[in-house]
């Protein structure tokens, strides 16, 4: 008796052939029978919630390298938190967050805006490296220059929401990063980075005035730890940038 043929086309995929049989009235007409089996690949939807939680922690990440190099923000942090309480320097920085939405909706307004010209967004995204790159400098050279926690006195802003809100809604760097590497990252990694984003910002302004709380005498340690992560992640951030801009462009 005959027996069926197997080929394998991959990895887990086979194609029987069945033996020939002679089907209808002529007696030369011949029939050949194919039965499959494969592993079909990972539907789309499966791999969607894995993509959504690798983007935001993306997000997360960034927020937190920018958030924790030294500049009026935290130096306004440190003094409301450790002058006052926990509560006063997280409200700065919930300040300095709502700022950080306000040019958010510049920069996608900006991004609306310059749909037609696509062209422009990989010198955009270079000019975001070059921010970012920036950035991890002047937290580099900031390394020796740890904020006094008590720098500013008890009576410098009346209300710490408005101090932050007021801070960096005057500060050019805010402005700068949202205007080019936050505009470039939005058209890499698509809107869902902005959840992991502020998720971090909120992390940041809850965990660092709780720190300073609690750690006074350590400050200098622990603020040069999170200066060096900030370092870290702002040089590879603005590789990335760089990095993608230049493969737009070649």
């Amino acid at each position: 008796a005959s027996r069926s043929s197997s080929i394998c086309f991959g990895k887990g995929s086979l194609l029987y052939v069945d033996p020939p049989i002679r089907t209808g009235a002529r007696k030369d007409r011949l029939a050949i029978s194919l039965r499959g089996t494969g592993s079909s690949p990972t539907p789309r939807w499966a791999r969607v919630p894995f993509e959504v939680l690798g983007t935001a922690a993306i997000g997360l990440v960034l927020a937190l390298s920018l958030a924790a190099p030294p500049g009026p923000v935290n130096a306004l942090i440190a003094s409301h938190a450790v002058t006052r309480s926990w509560r006063s320097g997280f409200l700065v920085g919930c300040g300095a967050m709502t700022a950080d939405a306000f040019f958010l909706t510049l920069s996608v307004l900006a991004r609306s805006a310059l749909a037609g010209v696509q062209a422009i967004f990989p010198f955009v995204a270079l000019a975001g490296g070059g921010v970012m790159a920036f950035f991890a400098y002047c937290a580099l050279r900031a390394w020796q220059r740890v904020p006094e926690p008590d720098s500013l006195p008890r009576d410098a802003h009346a209300a710490s929401y408005a101090a932050g809100l007021t801070v960096n809604l005057t500060s050019p760097y805010p402005i700068l990063w949202w205007l080019t590497a936050g505009l470039a990252l939005i058209g890499q990694l698509g809107p869902v980075v902005l959840v992991g984003f502020f998720v971090g910002i909120l992390l940041w302004i809850s965990s660092f005035p709780f720190a300073l709380r609690a750690a006074q005498q350590r400050f200098a340690r622990t603020y040069h730890a999170a200066l060096a992560f900030s370092i870290v992640c702002l040089a590879a951030f603005a590789a990335f940038l760089v990095w993608s801009a230049i493969d737009t462009l070649s």
